[in-house]
């Protein structure tokens, strides 16, 4: 179960996150898969993890995770986030900067045959979930997860996250 707390997000050993560089309207921005080697300023902090030396946490890569096991509001940098609100696509991810835009309560689903504090991310509904573009620096789709019919399933790498709680 995950608790409300301050998380960071990878796939991969990869930060998902909120690039620096955005523009400053009040229009949605993106989540996006952050390159580590290309965005240092995105994952600097002053204590860094000793199993991810490369990496450093600011609020910008920081997520708050509020809810419970029925739904959890993701929040990076305080805004809530969801599939792609008009007239954006519903096929990315977004963090909503307008308080009339609705939040998704996604849904944080254990995969531990991925290993330990991994899970797949998923709509409310169940019906689409979280997946890393095959480019650094690209935007987080919303889409149907691809897994195998194995008990368990086994999901596509760019579908399976590491929740690493901050301390």
């Amino acid at each position: 179960m995950v608790h409300q707390a301050h998380y960071l997000i990878l796939n991969s050993s990869r930060p998902v996150g909120r690039p620096l560089a955005e523009d400053k309207s009040n229009h949605p921005k993106p989540i996006k898969l952050l390159a580590t080697s290309a965005h240092q300023d995105e994952i600097r902090v002053s204590h860094p993890s000793p199993q991810y030396r490369c990496l450093s946490l600011t609020v910008e890569v920081q997520w708050v995770l509020e809810g419970n096991p029925h739904g959890y509001i993701a929040k990076i940098r305080g805004d809530p986030t969801a599939p792609g609100p008009p007239p954006k696509p519903n096929d990315k991810v977004f963090a909503l900067l307008l308080e009339e835009e609705i939040p998704e309560e996604w849904i944080l689903e254990p995969v531990p045959q991925h290993g330990v504090n991994h899970y797949i991310i998923l709509t409310h509904d169940r019906q689409r979930g979280w997946v890393t573009p095959k480019e650094e620096d690209g935007q987080i789709s919303c889409r149907p997860l691809i897994a195998t019919m194995s008990i368990p399933p086994q999901y596509e790498s760019g579908a399976v996250f590491e929740l690493r709680r901050v301390e």
